[in-house]
């Protein structure tokens, strides 16, 4: 391997690995988010003899067994604050830095305080940021917030006790090999009004068409008389049968019969 090709070997290892980083650190921040504005809420005990479904339920984090008792609400809603500005100061500064594809979303300074509703602002959030992802990385100026953002979330997350379940891998690009295909609907170039579902790579642009293989013609249902199906007659035993021995002759005789 020569000297060019070992940089260019090292520089894309280097990009596939802070694309992972990103995408890691960002995915934590819904099921942490709601996690954390969850605590803030009055805790409601079980009641003895209670089933352990009587606890509410977090998506992505598990029962409310898995974070610890001695986090008082106010502490759980200073962390909902400082969790939010991070991503919110840091979502506006990428607004501004980039020229992105489409408007950054409308952000409130302070997380809904439903938690279902925090939890869908932050993936709608980072969706965008991941989608733009490759000229993120472009602006140097903007990796001293995004370090420390992570910081605090890899913090909230050992402390809030949430582990959500990892993004599915994304697809192999034919063309530059990277994984990195991300799919999508667009309008059908056809004019037909039901758009159609194209995959397009981040790293080299290349989109693909998504293919769907027809439907497999029904296998036909052969109807066979009983003595036919064990295969025990010298002629079928009804006109209707299709056994394809193609002896119809009304009554047949199974085999041994005289």
């Amino acid at each position: 391997m020569t000297n060019l090709e070992q940089l260019t070997f090292s520089t894309e290892h280097a990009a596939r690995e802070w694309h992972r980083a990103f995408e890691w650190h960002l995915d934590v921040v819904p099921p942490l988010i709601e996690v954390i504005v969850w605590m803030t809420f009055p805790s409601i005990p079980v009641s003895r003899g209670g089933s352990r479904f009587d606890k509410i339920q977090i998506s992505g984090g598990g029962y409310f067994d898995n974070i610890p008792d001695e986090i008082p609400g106010d502490a759980a809603a200073q962390d909902a604050k400082d969790l939010w500005w991070w991503l919110v100061e840091y979502t506006r500064a990428v607004a501004e830095w980039i020229i992105p594809d489409r408007p950054a979303p409308a952000l409130d300074d302070k997380p809904n305080p439903d938690p279902l509703s925090a939890r869908s602002v932050a993936l709608t959030t980072i969706g965008w940021l991941i989608d733009h992802a490759d000229r993120v990385r472009d602006v140097a100026e903007l990796d001293e917030h995004m370090n420390e953002m992570f910081t605090e979330i890899r913090h909230l997350r050992g402390r809030y006790g949430v582990f959500p379940r990892p993004r599915r891998q994304l697809d192999l690009c034919r063309t530059c090999g990277a994984r990195q295909v991300v799919f999508g609907w667009v309008s059908n170039p056809n004019g037909s009004p039901k758009p159609i579902r194209v995959g397009k790579c981040r790293t080299c642009g290349e989109t693909y068409e998504v293919q769907h293989d027809p439907a497999p013609a029904p296998t036909p249902q052969v109807v066979l008389s009983s003595v036919c199906a064990d295969g025990r007659h010298e002629a079928c035993e009804s006109v209707h049968c299709q056994c394809p021995c193609g002896h119809r002759s009304g009554v047949g005789r199974e085999v041994g019969q005289s």
